[in-house]
């Protein structure tokens, strides 16, 4: 991982939009002591059913979730910025409570890579991986978590990758950022990526297990059109479950991840 200072730049910008559909018990239990104080107590089986469909419907549809993508040469960026209906900004803090999360990260696997790298002890490794490896790279430390962005300050690891880091989590938004470089790539060569924004559930820095939900996943590469030249493009956003290497999915699966379909429902706003 390696950063350039930001700059105003013309970029390539993809945006997806997901209701979020796992969220229905946690904001119940949120809404109930607001606008939802509707008694129940008097309905039926089949009323409560039916009302029951309803909230959840009311509920589902009142939050959107931008993930913004933002292509300039060798440079991604990516920003989750959720919205509710009215295209209001709702605090990232405030979402995830009440979604029964920790906190917002990202997670990111190699899927391909044609040379390889070395992880922090030196050793080749070998597709898919996690972007940055459990440690970090040689030349990156990290925290031993599956998470983009540590979640704890480790002996030499760069403040600037944890996840509280003001260019990382801001009040409405959740930066993913990344400038890959692989000098060795010969035209038609290319190394891939899937990265996931996802709603962290819980985490032990002693045992270094995580329990995760994936919210929204994009797929995209790196390329050399010219020697020495990166170039960064999307494959896909709003990636299925399916789409993904059955390779892949085992490693998240290790790493912590919820593996259900339902996360991916993709609605027009």
């Amino acid at each position: 991982m390696s950063f350039l200072k930001k700059t105003a730049v013309s970029t390539i910008t993809f945006i997806s939009f997901f209701t979020l559909s796992s969220i229905a018990a946690p904001i119940e239990s949120a809404l109930s002591k607001n606008e939802h104080k509707i008694q129940d107590y008097s309905l039926n089986s089949q009323q409560k059913s039916n009302y029951s469909k309803s909230r959840e419907m009311t509920i589902n549809s009142s939050f959107v979730a931008n993930v913004n993508i933002q292509l300039e040469g060798a440079r991604i960026v990516a920003q989750f910025a959720p919205e509710n209906s009215q295209g209001e900004k709702i605090e990232l803090t405030t979402l995830a409570a009440m979604m029964g999360y920790d906190h917002f990260n990202w997670v990111s696997y190699v899927e391909k890579d044609p040379y390889g790298i070395t992880n922090k002890q030196g050793e080749l490794l070998s597709t898919p991986y996690n972007d940055p490896p459990l440690g970090g790279y040689q030349y990156d430390f990290a925290d031993r978590l599956p998470f983009y962005w540590d979640l704890e300050q480790c002996v030499r690891c760069s403040h600037r990758y944890n996840y509280q880091h003001p260019l990382v989590t801001k009040q409405y938004e959740l930066v993913f950022e990344d400038i890959p470089a692989d000098p060795r790539l010969q035209p038609g060569e290319a190394v891939e990526f899937v990265t996931h924004l996802v709603g962290v559930k819980s985490y032990d820095t002693q045992t270094n297990r995580a329990e995760w939900d994936i919210l929204n996943t994009f797929k995209w590469q790196l390329t050399n059109p010219q020697p020495y030249r990166g170039q960064v493009s999307l494959i896909a956003d709003n990636l299925e479950l399916t789409k993904i290497a059955p390779s892949t999915r085992a490693l998240m699966q290790a790493d912590g991840a919820t593996l259900t379909n339902d996360i991916y429902l993709v609605t027009d706003r």
